[in-house]
């Protein structure tokens, strides 16, 4: 029996465009942890993407109240516009910390999680960009893969930071501001864990 009411397509362009914004927030993320302490504009590329992302965020929920049928269920798009637009505010909440707290140095797991967001962000993207055409969740399988080892290198780089970070005689106050920088950071990587993870169930669905 065909659907003579139309899907609102709309939603696949917002989703991707919210991927495009987590990739390009992670990969300046990166770039500004590698050339710490210099800036080469990176916060405010962060900055705009995180603006970016608000208006696709709100215009997306309001689409989804107006909708009166969506091309993936509601639960699961709002899931993913939420977990995405988080990823990439947590980011620009990170960088922000870089202009605010004078932070001379960087613990060396900082640069390793950044790396491993960066990776995240980019097989997120790459699943939701094939979600319009009608992937299956076997063509993603080595995408989630990468996925799993990423987040097998994010424990170690957990562990990593937290093992060596009390070493020594450190000021109370640095201890303080590198902890909040990795958890802000991890943040990002869980809620872009979070994002891979209802793709996967709306991949299931839609198979």
């Amino acid at each position: 029996m065909f659907n003579l009411l139309p899907k609102d397509e709309k939603f696949y362009d917002e989703l991707e465009q919210l991927a495009n914004r987590v990739v390009n927030s992670a990969g300046q993320l990166q770039s500004l942890v590698v050339s710490f302490p210099n800036r080469d504009g990176q916060i405010q590329s962060i900055e705009g993407d995180r603006l970016g992302a608000g208006r696709i965020f709100k215009e997306s929920l309001l689409r989804l109240d107006q909708a009166f049928i969506t091309p993936l269920d509601r639960e699961d798009i709002l899931n993913l516009i939420t977990e995405m637009y988080g990823v990439v505010d947590r980011v620009a909440e990170l960088s922000q910390r870089f202009r605010l707290y004078g932070i001379q140095d960087l613990h060396p797991t900082l640069e390793g999680q950044a790396r491993n967001l960066s990776t995240l962000a980019g097989v997120l993207s790459q699943i939701i960009h094939g979600v319009r055409s009608g992937k299956k969740l076997k063509d993603c399988q080595p995408a989630l893969d990468t996925v799993a080892g990423t987040m097998e290198l994010v424990k170690r780089d957990r562990e990593i930071f937290l093992g060596g970070l009390f070493i020594g005689n450190p000021d109370p106050l640095d201890v303080i501001k590198k902890k909040e920088l990795h958890d802000l950071l991890e943040d990002a990587i869980e809620r872009c864990e979070e994002a891979t993870e209802v793709l996967v169930r709306v991949l299931l669905k839609n198979g």
